[in-house]
């Protein structure tokens, strides 16, 4: 059977994204009392939202690259037309997440690469430690108030 008739529910990228996120960000429920607000599909993303107040956690999937893990302050005023944007990325305090993301997007962009086995020979491994990555990093701004969190609200 060709990968394309796989459905995306079905496949190893999604369901490892869904188990990472699941082990990786269960202590913003369970420790910082925030509530799972969001988890659905729009258009080819898959969008993960922890809610609590004016904060949101969003994590954001795509077959075929990393998540974007956003920390945003929906007090701040945003004007997405102006790229005036009232979220974090993880990787603005993380380099290791943007080692991680750097690394994925040289290997992949190479002339004459083969991605036809790519997420199962390293994609896969990049995906977990870029969430695993991203989860510390969460914790961390949510602890140290950083960012959205503290510095600009």
């Amino acid at each position: 059977m060709s990968l394309k008739n796989i459905p995306l529910t079905k496949s190893l990228a999604f369901n490892t994204h869904l188990e990472q996120v699941d082990l990786g960000f269960d202590f913003l429920i369970s420790e910082f009392g925030y509530e799972l607000s969001k988890s659905e599909f729009k258009g080819r993303e898959f969008w993960i939202v922890y809610s609590k107040e004016a904060i949101a956690i969003e994590i954001v999937f795509e077959v075929g690259g990393l998540p974007f893990v956003t920390i945003r302050n929906n007090n701040l005023p945003q004007d997405e037309d102006a790229y005036f944007d009232t979220g974090d990325s993880i990787e603005e305090f993380s380099p290791k997440a943007q080692q991680l993301k750097n690394s994925r997007y040289e290997r992949r962009e190479k002339p004459g690469a083969n991605l036809a086995d790519d997420y199962a020979l390293y994609g896969r491994e990049e995906h977990i430690a870029y969430l695993k990555e991203a989860a510390r990093t969460v914790r961390e701004n949510i602890e140290l108030r950083r960012g959205v969190l503290g510095m600009r609200a």
